[in-house]
């Protein structure tokens, strides 16, 4: 089950890395379901955000002040 998280950790990034570029960061969370949040430079959060708002079930944008900024994304 891990190894199955981990590929498809993998595969995800390695998918946005190549269609985004410059991504600084790619985390896997524990919940009910695939979640993850994508780290990088706002600019680039902002072009994903764009992209992906009607393609997921939920997308959020963290941007707290001294916080990482980060898009927090549901399938």
């Amino acid at each position: 089950m891990e190894s199955e998280k981990q590929n498809l950790a993998s595969e995800i990034f390695n998918d946005i890395q190549r269609d985004y570029g410059d991504v600084e960061k790619f985390v896997m969370e524990d919940e009910d379901g695939p979640v993850f949040c994508i780290y990088a430079d706002d600019d680039l959060l902002w072009k994903i955000f764009e992209d992906w708002m009607d393609e997921v079930s939920s997308i959020e944008f963290n941007a707290g002040t001294n916080e990482d900024h980060y898009l927090r994304v549901i399938p």
